[in-house]
């Protein structure tokens, strides 16, 4: 298996402090990430890019990734680094190379600027409650821009459930799963979640079974060692077939799903997979979206009951304005 190294590459700076933050920042992010991620410097420091790729090629690393720390799309990103890519791949041809997004990239920017400015934006404070509901969607709507349809009226449901427009654009949709979603509401498909937070959630969901609830999950858990969430996914296997899974707390429960549909057949109608967590959610996600199956999910780690919910009752929602 061919082992993946990443170059966080950073412009550069004559300021020793400013070095030392981009550096300390690596650090904290490999700690994170527990893989070979490096610094490098465009100009003005150590390592050069040049540096960090052949120490990574020294180290047996044959695919390198190159994240530019970059705010724009500027001439270093669109020109510079390309050519020196192309002078690396000259160097090291057994190495494959990917270039990332910069941070021009990043919804999470918007996010963090706006927490810097809103104060002194004018903005009013408050409104009268009956009104914040519909001014939230209704200003979430004028802000998407990479959603349409039905697809825009669940990214901006949860958007509003975390106020995190970021969560919004790192929403997935399988080409089927609107229209399978309001099929399994239309047919009163089973509903099936992970945890009762997601449970509660649901508020326009009768009857739905949570497999953390599961009668002998507890046991089954401890006699198998494996997590409980898991446990009771596999004690519903019997139910899921055909069904709408929900999940937005335990990867372990989506993992489950994931299994019982490889190795056993078992294919939910349509999973919304959005667990939140650093450890395996991210992963699990992204097994998701390559499965084959059905889905409403998102990139990264977060995500989370309420998005879980959120997803489900605009649905719900939609599928009733259709009556």
């Amino acid at each position: 298996m061919n082992r993946q190294g990443v170059i966080i590459l950073a412009h550069g700076s004559r300021n020793t402090q400013a070095k030392d933050s981009f550096l300390r920042m690596v650090r904290l992010l490999k700690k994170r990430a527990g893989s070979s991620i490096v610094p490098a410097f465009f100009s003005l420091g150590d390592p050069t890019l040049e540096d960090a790729v052949g120490n990574l090629v020294d180290a047996g690393i044959s695919k390198i990734a190159i994240f530019p720390y970059f705010l724009f799309d500027g001439n270093h990103v669109q020109k510079d680094i390309p050519a020196l890519l192309s002078e690396l791949k000259a160097k090291h041809p057994g190495t494959d190379f990917q270039v990332l997004k910069s941070l021009e990239h990043e919804p999470l920017m918007q996010e963090i600027v706006f927490e810097r400015i809103w104060e002194l934006s004018g903005q009013e404070k408050f409104l009268p409650g009956s009104d914040i509901e519909k001014a939230s969607l209704d200003f979430i709507q004028d802000v998407l821009e990479d959603f349409h349809g039905e697809q825009k009226v669940i990214a901006a449901r949860v958007i509003h459930s975390a106020a995190d427009f970021s969560l919004g654009a790192s929403l997935r949709f399988h080409p089927q799963a609107v229209e399978t979603g309001l099929d399994c509401l239309r047919k009163k498909r089973t509903v099936i979640c992970d945890v009762n937070m997601v449970r509660c959630a649901l508020t326009g969901c009768e009857d739905v079974l949570c497999a953390i609830d599961q009668p002998g999950a507890v046991q089954k858990a401890e006699l198998e060692g494996i997590p409980r969430a898991a446990a009771g996914m596999d004690l519903l296997a019997g139910h899921i077939h055909g069904s709408m899974i929900v999940i937005g707390n335990a990867p372990t429960a989506l993992w489950k799903i994931l299994e019982l549909a490889e190795n056993k057949s078992i294919v939910p109608a349509l999973v919304v997979g959005v667990p939140v967590g650093f450890v395996g959610a991210a992963q699990s996600k992204e097994a998701l979206m390559r499965s084959g199956l059905v889905y409403i999910s998102n990139t990264g780690p977060k995500g989370g009951s309420p998005a879980a919910g959120a997803v489900v009752n605009a649905m719900m929602r939609l599928f009733k304005n259709t009556l």
